[in-house]
C-alpha cells in the first residue's frame, strides 16, 4: 500500500508529465485538472488487457480514500519546486548522467529524476535514502523495465 507521500509523488509525476507534453500549458490548470478528475477510463490505462470486460467503465485511479489536502500540499511543493528550480535540477542530472543527454531520456524517467533531485537538494526533512527508494519504486510502476536501474544509477552518482 502506497503511503500519502508516494501518492503525492505519483501525482507530481503525472502533473509534470502533462506540463512537459504541453497539455495543459499552465501549471495551475494541470494541478486543478489532475485533482478534479480522479478517474480514468480503463481503455486508457496501461494495465488494462485487451479482453477486459470493464474497458470503458470509469474507475477511480485511487484504490482507497484519499486525503487530498495532505497529498495536494506535498504534490504542489514538488511541482512548484521542480518548476522553479528546473535549471539547477537539470544541470545536476546532466552532470551525473554519463552518456545520456536529458532530452534523450523518457518523459517519465526524466521527471522521476527531477522530483527526486528536488527532494535531495531542497527537502532536508526527507532522508536521502527515502527520496532515492521512492524514485526507484515509482520507476518500477510507471517506467519501463530499465527505468529503475537507470534512475538508481544516476541518483547514486548524485548522492
Amino acid at each position: 500500500m502506497a503511503n500519502k507521500r508516494r501518492k503525492a509523488r505519483e501525482a507530481a509525476l503525472q502533473i509534470l508529465y502533462m506540463l512537459e507534453r504541453g497539455k495543459p500549458q499552465k501549471e495551475t490548470d494541470a494541478i486543478v485538472r489532475y485533482w478534479e478528475h480522479d478517474w480514468v477510463v480503463e481503455s486508457d490505462c496501461h494495465l488494462c488487457k485487451e479482453d477486459c470486460k470493464d474497458r470503458d467503465k470509469p474507475k477511480s485511479r485511487f484504490s482507497e480514500p484519499v486525503n487530498r489536502q495532505a497529498e495536494s500540499a506535498f504534490t504542489r511543493q514538488l511541482v512548484d519546486g521542480v518548476r522553479k528550480n528546473s535549471v539547477k535540477i537539470d544541470q545536476e542530472i546532466s552532470r551525473n548522467s554519463h552518456n545520456w543527454k536529458l532530452n534523450r531520456m523518457s518523459f517519465i524517467d526524466r521527471n522521476i529524476l527531477r522530483i527526486a533531485v528536488f527532494e535531495i537538494l531542497s527537502c532536508d526533512e526527507i532522508p536521502l535514502k527515502v527520496s532515492i527508494n521512492e524514485a526507484i519504486e515509482i520507476a518500477k510502476t510507471y517506467g519501463d523495465k530499465n527505468s529503475a536501474p537507470f534512475i538508481n544509477g544516476i541518483l547514486d552518482q548524485i548522492r
